[in-house]
């Protein structure tokens, strides 16, 4: 890795999301991880040489973040992303569950590591990454990367090129055409009731995962295209059925938006996303698609570029300037019943010898009492849901995977 740039020079500040999010880690850790699957056994110096290539080429993947300035700014790192091989055979949920419990540093950086669980044919690669610089989005992005990396480890393959220091949220959205947005639905008190945060005393999460099979989430693309909603709308209201169904009256379900897709930003490996919420009612638990059509409804007006823009611009005039200010902001933004990450579908990257298998996650905690996180990644043609929690639910992920079977049935043809 040819990086010319001098250690503890200034990359830039944090936007105002990034400090939001740097300030509320002071106490509360925030740090996820994606577990990629790969066909090939990988030696610790062969993974840590492809991972030296893949942070050449981005650059939040090399820096610290200096709390001593008046305002957090990157800078520089000067290390390699560490590499730690576990025992073979070792479940990744108990890697996933450890990562969980070692908060990842401002300094000395870079702000992500990485596990290596070998295995007699393949490896699985738990990835983490500090909040600070990036989401599930641009994780996916450094998996996709580190496998074109593993693949051209031995083949000689072509140098990557470092790409540019990406702006801050703020700054793009900034520079967004975007019309002022309608007034919104009157403010929910409910909606809005903070969480409460519970102080880090770095006990291991329960980890539970589960993949639907190819035949179902084939199925289940089809019915919610049928039926005018997302198939994230649809996991909403599966998780909402469930929560009611165990005598929930009222439940909140917390959406990250990609901004990537939703206000057009460019792709980076940095944050890019704000947060949506909706909720359900018991008595709405009757109709399921008629439930998940009131989600999408609601996260198609808190995705419009205009609202996206709106909020942004309210946050970096009135950013939270102590750790308390932004735990304060954040168990109001964040306080859900449970959240739901949804990274899409994830195309397997086009590469020869080295072929993604399965990919997990995101997987992370935020520290709210009762909080169930939920990352979704689709890959190979089948969902895949990994939750994280301290309270666990034995049945979430089975009882929804088994509500969307039975919303995804094939209607019987009829006999007349």
């Amino acid at each position: 890795m040819s990086i010319s740039h001098t250690y503890a020079e200034t990359v830039r500040e944090l936007g105002a999301f990034e400090r939001t999010i740097d300030l509320y880690m002071h106490r509360n850790p925030v740090q996820f991880s994606l577990v990629a699957e790969i066909d090939r056994k990988v030696s610790e110096q062969t993974l840590a040489r492809a991972l030296r290539e893949v942070q050449a080429r981005h650059p939040l993947l090399r820096v610290l973040v200096d709390r001593r300035a008046p305002r957090a700014r990157y800078r520089w790192a000067e290390g390699p992303v560490r590499v730690e091989t576990v025992t073979e055979g070792t479940p990744w949920q108990a890697v996933v569950a450890g990562e969980q419990t070692r908060p990842i540093a401002p300094e000395p950086g870079p702000l992500m590591r990485t596990v290596l669980i070998p295995a007699e044919a393949d490896s699985v690669i738990v990835l983490t990454f500090a909040h600070q610089i990036t989401d599930g989005t641009g994780g996916v992005r450094v998996v996709a990367d580190l496998v074109a990396a593993l693949d051209g480890d031995e083949e000689g393959g072509e140098p990557t090129s470092e790409e540019d220091v990406p702006p801050s949220q703020e700054a793009l959205l900034r520079a967004l055409d975007a019309a002022t947005p309608t007034v919104g639905p009157p403010e929910d008190g409910l909606m809005n009731a903070p969480g409460e945060l519970t102080q880090f005393s770095g006990r291991a999460p329960h980890v539970s995962a589960l993949a639907l099979q190819r035949g179902l989430t084939t199925r289940l693309v089809s019915r919610c295209r049928t039926e005018g909603v997302s198939v994230h709308a649809a996991l909403c209201a599966a998780a909402c059925t469930v929560f009611h169904r165990a005598g929930r009256t009222r439940v909140r379900v917390l959406s990250p938006i990609d901004l990537r897709r939703a206000a057009g930003l460019p792709d980076a490996v940095a944050n890019r996303f704000a947060g949506a919420k909706t909720a359900s009612t018991a008595s709405q638990a009757g109709d399921f698609w008629e439930l998940a059509r009131q989600h999408h409804q609601d996260l198609e007006r808190q995705r419009a570029p205009q609202v996206l823009k709106a909020g942004s611009e309210a946050l970096a005039q009135q950013p939270p300037a102590t750790p308390e200010e932004a735990e304060a902001m954040m168990t109001v933004a964040t306080a859900a019943d449970i959240q739901i990450t949804n990274l899409g579908v994830v195309e397997a990257p086009a590469h020869g010898r080295t072929c993604l298998t399965a990919l997990w996650g995101p997987a992370q905690t935020t520290q709210l009492r009762g909080e169930h996180v939920l990352g979704v990644a689709t890959f190979g043609g089948r969902l895949r849901m990994t939750e994280l929690t301290h309270d666990p639910v034995a049945v979430l992920l089975p009882d929804m995977a088994t509500v969307l079977a039975q919303q995804c049935v094939e209607p019987a043809p009829s006999s007349s």
